[in-house]
């Protein structure tokens, strides 16, 4: 053979290994294991990939662009495993990566058919490989400056959230850029299939081809023209991102008002409270002596339920919640419906003020959509959130209903209000999985739960 099997594996390895740095940098908070568990994973997939270039090169395969494709899949795989993030930033990181390797192939074997012809007609003769990774180390150090520091940073919570309080769990995108990224990664694979085409189209054998000049021009001139789409393309979700985040600190803003509103509304009910306390104590004093004792009772009653001093002023010490609460109770109480609310959480209870808010928003929320729906009187919407130990946050929401809630044939919940599944609860589960958590939800008995739990630690 023009080349041993040793030479093989030493280019498997240069191949794989500085790319997975590149990988690692990027993505180094999100990874789903240890370090140790990832290299674990790593192993096997390297092996089957100097497996495959082996079958490659010594003829197993017919078509050695087969190899390539398999190649990439299996990198896809690997990376959709051991990553915890959207499908579609993980194939933009990767196809951009392939691309640029191709420059770097490119540019090695050009290189050392200047400097050693003979040698680099044995296509994966060892000065290829080191060549090769000189070019590699060079154009991964420009990827992580030009494209994939942006790209890093393109990094905000999973919904509609405050751009504030993050702890220490790492913060992931928003709904919006995140189904940008469900086809934005076509790009980068757009770019990948030309290359393909490039490479493996023609009769000329591909590693003549990679000595060609005007192909390693017309490889550099792709890529590098590639990389102003691939900076609009960040600078787009950036943007989008930006936007939704100023969207969620208003919506913020607008619950720190109706919050305020509501604690202004309860200072003025107690003020007047306070002066026809005299009046009230008056009447009862005349319905006592006179020995109207059922007739004082109802006044008692009556007049206790409409102070409202039954309401809680602050229903747990954590602003975000309070601040959701404050929103929905006199929606509740406008639409008739009898509330049982007992949070007590914690001002930081190791889940963001973000998260706090989409869970109790969209939760509170539906359950007030479907109460308001009953015809009966009989509407009723419970509220528990408490700590359990120090890292356990346990929330259950229970509301009554008339309609039965529709389920797809997987027995997902699908939405009231649309076709498809029920956006609210997907959001709340995709919280629900970031806390490494639990979701059950239930509807039986005209009563329709949800109960969560969430590992804050």
């Amino acid at each position: 053979m023009p080349f041993s099997r040793w030479e093989c594996l030493l280019y498997s390895v240069v191949s794989i290994v500085p790319f997975i740095f590149l990988f690692y940098k990027t993505f180094k908070d999100r990874f789903r294991y240890s370090v140790y568990r990832t290299i674990l994973a790593l192993i096997p997939f390297t092996a089957v990939q100097v497996c495959i270039q082996f079958a490659a090169l010594y003829g197993y395969l017919r078509w050695i662009g087969l190899a390539d494709l398999i190649s990439t899949a299996l990198n896809v795989l690997l990376l959709l495993i051991v990553v915890r993030d959207h499908y579609g930033r993980i194939l933009f990181a990767l196809l951009v990566v392939c691309n640029f390797s191709n420059l770097s192939v490119s540019a090695a074997k050009y290189v050392e058919g200047l400097i050693s012809p003979v040698d680099a007609l044995k296509r994966y003769h060892w000065t290829f490989s080191v060549w090769l990774l000189v070019f590699e180390v060079l154009i991964l150090l420009f990827l992580w400056q030009v494209i994939f520091k942006s790209f890093r940073q393109s990094d905000l919570p999973d919904d509609l959230s405050f751009a504030q309080n993050s702890t220490a769990r790492p913060r992931r995108n928003l709904p919006e850029s995140r189904s940008l990224w469900g086809y934005l990664w076509l790009v980068p694979a757009t770019f990948y299939l030309v290359w393909m085409y490039m490479f493996y189209q023609g009769g000329e054998p591909a590693v003549v081809k990679l000595m060609h000049l005007y192909y390693l021009l017309v490889i550099t001139a792709v890529d590098f023209g590639s990389l102003l789409i691939y900076g609009l393309i960040i600078r787009l979700v950036r943007d989008q991102e930006e936007k939704l985040a100023l969207r969620s600190e208003n919506y913020r803003l607008e619950l720190q008002t109706v919050q305020n509103q509501y604690i202004s509304e309860r200072i003025e009910q107690t003020r007047r409270l306070r002066h026809d306390l005299r009046h009230y104590l008056s009447t009862a004093e005349m319905l006592a002596n006179a020995g109207e004792w059922d007739q004082l009772r109802r006044f008692i009653s009556e007049t206790a339920e409409n102070s409202g001093l039954g309401e809680p002023l602050v229903f747990c010490a954590n602003t975000a919640v309070n601040a959701v609460l404050s929103y929905y109770i006199p929606k509740m109480k406008a639409a008739g419906i009898t509330s049982d609310i007992h949070v007590n959480l914690p001002k930081d209870p190791g889940i963001t003020s973000a998260d706090l808010s989409i869970l109790f928003s969209n939760l509170t929320e539906n359950a007030l959509e479907a109460c308001s729906r009953q015809t009966s009187s009989d509407r009723k919407i419970s509220i528990n959130a408490a700590m359990r130990g120090e890292n356990i946050m346990m929330l259950t929401v229970t509301n009554s209903y008339e309609i039965e809630p529709r389920k797809n044939a997987q027995g997902t919940f699908l939405s009231s209000k649309r076709q498809g599944d029920g956006i609210g609860l997907e959001s709340v589960r995709s919280i629900v999985r970031r806390y490494n958590g639990r979701c059950s939800i239930d509807a039986k008995d005209k009563k329709f739960t949800v109960q969560i739990m969430l590992l804050t630690a």
